[in-house]
C-alpha cells in the first residue's frame, strides 16, 4: 500500500537536501581529483574509493535516515539509535548498489553529466531504502486501567 506522506517525505529529502548536496559533493569531487592529479583510468577509481569509502556515502546515508526520522516525528535520541542500528547495513547495501553504478558513470559520462546519472539512479536507491527500512511503528503505549 503506497503511503503518500511518506513518498512526499522521501521527494521532499530528494529535492531539498539530496540534490543540493551532492552538487556540492560532486563541486568537491571533481576538484580533489585534479588538486590529487589523478588521470586516466585511476579518475573512476579514485572517485569511486572517495565516495563510498571515505566521505559520501556516509553522510548521505546518514542523512537520508535522519530525515526519514525527523519527518516520521522521531526524537534525535530514536535516530540516533536508528542510524546506530542501520547504518552499517546501508552501508553494506549501498556499495553493492553504487559501486558499479559510479565506476561506470565516472568513466563514461561526461564530468558535467554524473551528477544527473546520480540523480535519476538515486529514485531507485532511494525506492529501495524505502522498502527496507519502513517507518518504525509507535510503541504501543501503556493500556490505562479500567476504573
Amino acid at each position: 500500500v503506497y503511503d503518500g506522506p511518506r513518498g512526499g517525505g522521501a521527494v521532499l529529502f530528494g529535492f531539498a537536501l539530496h540534490a543540493p548536496t551532492s552538487h556540492l559533493h560532486f563541486n568537491f569531487l571533481e576538484y580533489l581529483t585534479n588538486r590529487v592529479g589523478v588521470t586516466g583510468l585511476g579518475i573512476p577509481v579514485f572517485k569511486t574509493i572517495m565516495e563510498q569509502f571515505v566521505y559520501w556515502s556516509w553522510i548521505s546515508n546518514s542523512m537520508y535516515h535522519a530525515a526519514m526520522g525527523l519527518m516520521q516525528g522521531m526524537t534525535f535520541h530514536q535516530i540516533y539509535q536508528r542510524l546506530e542500528d542501520v547504518l552499517w547495513d546501508t552501508q553494506k547495501a549501498q556499495w553493492a548498489f553504487w559501486i558499479p553504478v559510479q565506476l561506470l558513470n565516472f568513466q563514461f559520462v561526461p564530468v558535467r553529466h554524473q551528477l544527473n546519472v546520480v540523480l535519476v539512479t538515486s529514485i531507485v536507491w532511494t525506492a529501495l531504502l524505502s522498502a527496507w527500512y519502513p517507518p518504525v511503528e509507535e510503541e504501543e503505549k501503556p493500556k490505562e486501567e479500567a476504573d
